[in-house]
């Protein structure tokens, strides 16, 4: 969506280049302050470190119908649903994932749960609205409905109000019967959008991967984020 993203910067490698410094360079998105990004992951490694293990009760008769059907014995089909709830977990956290990075970027904020607006982010002149979901499954028509209601409230004052569902099942970002006047976008539009620059999406992928191949534990991170860092180059 054209009218939905900002100039783009001259070259997204010297951007980098000149924000990030030589010793840190598997950090590629500068526009996030590096210690606002490792308060982002705390939620993530908590969950890595089953420190927040699921509370969902165990289903015995679907237990049962699963374990027989497929052929597990009972602590196979155990070990099998608990790393799917742990899985679920996660995925459960990502969506707050994004809704804490995007409103690191300068000039926005996440909001705090029950805001009168009951979206997730805004810029901090109130200009700028953002409902953040993490997949576009998460939403059922009613929800849906619900999300939209807001959001077409929010244009209708004069605000942008943009409903990003960051990762999507179909090609074409689903709609939920917004008005036009309500932006529907992906992660990697909005995204580009909020840092001006079409990369940032796959940049924040391959941040994300090199963080947790270089720093197991959430307390090797935090170590990393005290490091003084070199001026960048000239």
């Amino acid at each position: 969506m054209k009218t939905f993203r900002k100039r783009r910067r001259a070259s997204d490698k010297h951007t980098r280049r000149m924000l990030v410094g030589a010793s840190r360079d598997w950090y590629r998105i500068p526009e996030i302050p590096f210690n606002s990004y490792v308060k982002c992951l705390r939620p993530l490694y908590s969950i890595l470190g089953k420190k927040n293990a699921s509370k969902t009760s165990p289903d015995i008769f679907l237990q049962t119908i699963l374990a027989s059907h497929s052929g597990m014995t009972v602590d196979q089909w155990n070990q099998a649903e608990a790393q799917r709830l742990y899985e679920k977990t996660l995925s459960m956290k990502m969506g707050d994932f994004h809704e804490e990075l995007m409103g690191k970027f300068p000039g926005y904020e996440t909001l705090p749960v029950g805001h009168a607006t009951g979206t997730d982010v805004k810029k901090s002149d109130d200009t700028e609205f953002f409902e953040v979901k993490n997949r576009d499954n998460t939403m059922n028509s009613g929800s849906g409905d619900s999300v939209i209601r807001k959001l077409a409230k929010l244009a209708d004052e004069g605000k942008r109000a943009t409903l990003v569902m960051v990762n999507t099942t179909k090609k074409k970002v689903p709609r939920f019967k917004a008005p036009a006047a309500v932006h529907v976008v992906n992660g990697k539009d909005a995204y580009a959008y909020l840092s001006g620059r079409d990369s940032f999406f796959d940049d924040l992928v391959k941040t994300l991967d090199e963080t947790f191949k270089r720093f197991p534990s959430y307390e090797s991170l935090e170590n990393e984020a005290t490091v003084v860092q070199p001026p960048p180059p000239i």
